[in-house]
């Protein structure tokens, strides 16, 4: 997801922003980490225009990790509104993935604010052991970016949103699924949009 959104960078010129301006500014997001798990940072990374936050479950490696949680700010060309930058994002998706699927984008107002959520499932990453399910909020003002990805890893599968868990491996699969449930929820409401 990291280089997807990278690249959505050096594309994000090519939209343009067709919602109105609203009378306040996006000065932070901060997102509300599950509370029944330990997390450890694994990245944070800043200079004065942008910012990557990284965590894992306590004792995970970030690259083997069973869920990857990621707060970042990002500095955009041009202006874009929230929900076509998630469709870049989904775009782009295709070409980390053997195959995807998709659930939104959704536009949700936070003080007149139009921010975005939604899904990307991909059945195997290129290159990677796994597939994965990717909850996103994005937030724009101007030209920043606030982006929130909550990453689900579970094992590769030839269809993207198909569970591939082994017969021996109905307990993982029964966790995954619950998780599902608590990654679409971190990004609908527990990401915090400070404004001013």
């Amino acid at each position: 997801m990291r280089k997807l959104i990278s690249i959505a960078i050096g594309t994000a010129f090519l939209a343009s922003c067709a919602s109105t301006t609203p009378s306040t500014n996006v000065v932070a997001v901060n997102v509300e980490l599950p509370k029944n798990i330990e997390w450890s940072v694994v990245s944070d990374r800043s200079d004065n225009l942008q910012y990557i936050k990284e965590w894992v479950p306590e004792g995970e490696n970030p690259l083997s990790a069973t869920w990857l949680i990621t707060e970042q700010k990002l500095t955009l060309g041009s202006k874009i509104s929230a929900e076509a930058f998630q469709k870049q994002m989904f775009s782009l998706s295709r070409q980390s993935c053997t195959d995807v699927l998709f659930n939104g984008p959704q536009e949700i107002n936070i003080n007149g604010h139009k921010t975005s959520v939604g899904r990307i499932m991909c059945a195997t990453q290129h290159g990677k052991p796994f597939g994965t399910f990717t909850d996103q909020r994005v937030v724009v003002d101007g030209t920043s970016a606030y982006v929130v990805t909550s990453e689900l890893r579970m094992p590769a599968s030839q269809k993207a949103g198909v569970l591939a868990f082994g017969k021996d491996q109905l307990d993982k699969m029964k966790q995954f699924m619950e998780l599902q449930g608590v990654s679409s929820k971190l990004v609908r409401e527990s990401v915090n949009v400070q404004v001013q």
